[in-house]
């Protein structure tokens, strides 16, 4: 069985600030730094430093070497990342304010994407193999039918929930992975009625497994009429930038590696914990080592 992550990479640009920027506002920042970031890449990191091999497949631009060097640093294939000469790389602005983030993104190379180049890479996969995707590139749909035909087993971190998701044939997906905001986006219910969107995800989606993730107050595992909870780990928060994405990594390398649900979602918990001790995306996601298990 191999792991392939289809996903998103960007020139993470990161400001520290003591209020996020309001309209018509000028505001100087406290901080910055530049990093390596984007759902896909903070993913195929955590899942390599859970101790899984996984193939990265994406795209960067001209700009884009420094991208396959740090992924290969961690130990990720980089065998089926594409160069585009004539395309920039994708890139965020992140605002960090008291431990909170806020966000523009730039899809650069991430958006160019095609049919493809999708068949290109997943001509190197087969039945049994696990695909994890987020709604960071372009031919989603085409990719998750694509991986559904040769019996993959297809993981969605559902980010950023927007209305792209309706066009997908979500019918084919095996797990989704949302946090509050993206679970009441896909269920059409209220995020600040988290009960009644674990209720509407497990009515509307029965046969799916559904890993939702609620910040402080934990995680929950839902599958038909199953839910598997677990608490948050209290931690110093410093920056909660790729938290979500080491969460999502953690959680399948710790299924992958034949934990059962329970304590997936602990190991998952506690990862996310130490990487909110840290400034940065992929540079504060942690080691197994560092989690002392």
């Amino acid at each position: 069985m191999k792991v392939l992550n289809f996903g998103s990479l960007n020139y993470d640009h990161v400001y520290q600030m003591d209020h996020f920027v309001a309209p018509k506002e000028t505001q100087s920042s406290l901080g910055y730094a530049r990093g390596f970031g984007g759902k896909g890449l903070n993913q195929s990191i955590a899942l390599a430093k859970a101790g899984v091999e996984v193939y990265h497949a994406g795209k960067v631009g001209a700009d884009g070497q420094d991208f396959i060097d740090y992924l290969r640093k961690y130990g990720v294939r980089t065998d089926y990342l594409k160069k585009a000469d004539d395309e920039a790389t994708g890139h965020a602005i992140i605002q960090v304010c008291k431990g909170e983030n806020c966000i523009i993104l730039y899809g650069g190379s991430n958006q160019s994407i095609t049919p493809q180049e999708i068949d290109d890479v997943l001509c190197h996969f087969e039945r049994g193999d696990v695909l994890l995707i987020q709604n960071e590139i372009s031919s989603m749909a085409y990719l998750i039918e694509k991986a559904h035909g040769k019996g993959m087993k297809i993981a969605f971190n559902v980010a950023p929930a927007n209305e792209k998701i309706w066009g997908y044939p979500l019918e084919l997906i095996d797990t989704f992975i949302v946090n509050e905001v993206e679970g009441a986006f896909l269920a059409g219910g209220d995020a600040s009625d988290i009960s009644g969107v674990k209720k509407a995800l497990q009515e509307k989606y029965p046969q799916k497994e559904i890993v939702l993730t609620l910040g402080g107050d934990g995680s929950s595992y839902l599958h038909g009429a199953e839910e598997i909870s677990q608490p948050a780990y209290p931690t110093d928060v410093v920056d909660t930038t790729a938290a979500g994405d080491t969460f999502t990594g953690y959680y399948l390398a710790m299924i992958l590696q034949g934990r059962g649900v329970k304590e997936a979602l602990d190991i998952a918990s506690r990862a996310a914990s130490y990487t909110c001790q840290g400034a940065g995306a992929a540079q504060s996601i942690p080691s197994l080592s560092d989690l002392h298990l």
